[in-house]
């Protein structure tokens, strides 16, 4: 699976306020704690109200000081994302093009010049999705017109829009069966999801993320944008993938137990 760290955040506290102050040392730390936990790219989010531009740009180049990992760049702003993108030494992801002429109008030209990875949340001029077939009519607008646009399908991260639990009940289950019917529907694109959103709002988070993302992988889930530092929950991936078949001969899990990357209570 696709690990993309969460942690560089400005819309979370701490790190809002390492933007603010300019806290080079903070952020560096971060970007290396990811890393080294086994993250494959690294979100970058610069939501500091009014100076998202400046300070995403900012991130980037204290980022890329210490790690080599592709960056996730994550802004709805289109004209904070046509100046981020150029900076970014290695191929991006772009996170993320909705099917709303907002988004998808002012990024494609973006996409198109620039050629990132693109994260295609499935949200529509229609709102917020409420379940599984309205998160495959999205999918497959978005899917087709990104591919007539001449973006591969391998280069696609579709999204069903992760919601809280706490506002539904039903919003759990209509990820998990809209990851399978997605994998099945468009061979080749990547499923994502945005992990930490489930637990939105409930106590002891971490369980919560951590049994949810089992129930994606076994549905075919590609990639996630979570905590790697969380030990556990990377644990319960590299057990999971093996597991699934997805891990041939164990290497993946075997290089995590001998990095000591693998925990499980009691052991």
């Amino acid at each position: 699976m696709i690990i993309i760290g969460e942690l560089i955040n400005a819309t979370r506290k701490k790190v809002g306020a390492a933007v603010e102050k300019r806290d080079a040392d903070f952020i560096r730390d971060l970007a290396r704690r990811q890393a080294e936990a086994g993250a494959d790219l690294l979100d970058v989010n610069g939501g500091v109200p009014g100076r998202e531009a400046e300070s995403l740009e900012w991130l980037i180049q204290v980022v890329q000081e210490v790690t080599e990992l592709p960056l996730a760049i994550d802004s709805s702003d289109p004209a904070v994302v046509r100046r981020a993108i150029p900076l970014c030494k290695r191929r991006p992801l772009l996170n993320s093009i909705q099917d709303t002429p907002e988004s998808y109008d002012a990024l494609l030209p973006v996409v198109r010049e620039h050629g990132p990875k693109a994260i295609a949340l499935c949200m529509s001029s229609a709102g917020t999705p409420s379940g599984v077939d309205d998160r495959l009519e999205t999918a497959s607008r978005l899917v087709e017109r990104l591919t007539g646009a001449g973006v591969a399908l391998e280069d696609i991260f579709v999204d069903p829009c992760v919601l809280p639990i706490s506002t539904g009940q039903e919003h759990g289950p209509a990820v998990v069966e809209a990851i399978g019917c997605i994998a099945k529907r468009f061979p080749g694109v990547h499923t994502s999801v945005g992990l930490s959103n489930v637990s939105f709002g409930v106590p002891v988070r971490k369980l919560v993320n951590q049994t949810f993302l089992m129930l994606l992988l076994a549905r075919g889930l590609d990639a996630a944008i979570l905590d790697p530092c969380d030990r556990q929950l990377m644990a319960n991936v590299a057990a999971a993938e093996a597991l699934l078949g997805r891990d041939e001969y164990c290497e993946r899990y075997l290089r995590a137990f001998r990095a000591g990357r693998l925990e499980a209570p009691g052991a």
